[in-house]
């Protein structure tokens, strides 16, 4: 009996660091189709979408979208779906946000503090416009064709690896540079999502709970309307 505990226990810290690092590994993505927008949870690349029941259930309730459209702002309640958080958009709106919480991530048997994870999605209709950043990490176009801004806490965030990805799987990645800003050559025609990501050491409180450090990723979606026509998309991942 003893022996058995003893083996089930480094193997439940690997599965609980398995998990966790799955989570980090994964993102939320929006896409918008005629009114109906859908926060995904997994990987865009990869034709990953978690579901419900399963992931898609461990967020703490339905994230709330944030429409804007010119100066006003609005606020869209959404519902669970099988493999998507849904949202009923009301017009014509410049860009759409979501973000989800998370449970923080417990470390403490690694002898680490808690984590706070926090996946957010940015959705635009153009990339003619520039749009202002609101979140703590956001990835925002300037209105220049192709170039992107990253923005953390309100300040440019140079250095900051940003990957572009096509349905195909087709991906980029680039740098930012000081002033945040990166390019990339769009070639294909269809919808994107640009992810970026951000370590923070500064110990903080959400919520109510105390978290050693914060690790931030977004993503921006919009679709193409000219280019080559992208390759088929790959087989839907595994759940």
């Amino acid at each position: 009996m003893t022996s058995s505990l003893h083996l089930r226990a480094p193997l439940l810290s690997a599965l609980l660091v398995c998990a966790t690092t799955t989570a980090q590994a994964h993102q939320v993505w929006l896409e918008n189709t005629a009114g109906q927008a859908r926060l995904h949870f997994g990987e865009f690349n990869d034709n990953l979408r978690e579901t419900s029941p399963g992931r898609l259930d461990q967020f703490k309730g339905v994230p709330a979208l944030e429409q804007r459209t010119g100066a006003t702002a609005q606020r869209v309640e959404g519902q669970l779906g099988k493999d998507a958080f849904a949202y009923t958009v009301a017009g014509a709106p410049d860009t759409l946000f979501a973000a989800a919480t998370y449970p923080l991530i417990d470390r403490s048997k690694r002898n680490l503090p808690a984590m706070y994870w926090q996946p957010s999605a940015r959705w635009v209709a153009s990339l003619a416009r520039p749009i202002a950043p609101t979140a703590p990490l956001d990835l925002v176009p300037t209105g220049t064709p192709g170039q992107f801004k990253a923005v953390f806490k309100g300040a440019p965030l140079g250095k900051a690896k940003v990957q572009l990805a096509a349905p195909s799987g087709w991906t980029r990645e680039a740098t930012t540079a000081d002033d945040g800003t990166v390019t990339f050559a769009l070639p294909w025609k269809g919808q994107y999502v640009a992810e970026v990501k951000h370590a923070d050491k500064t110990e903080g409180v959400v919520q109510g709970e105390k978290y050693g450090e914060a690790s931030y990723v977004t993503t921006l979606t919009f679709v193409q309307a000219e280019g080559m026509a992208s390759p088929t998309l790959p087989p839907t991942a595994a759940q």
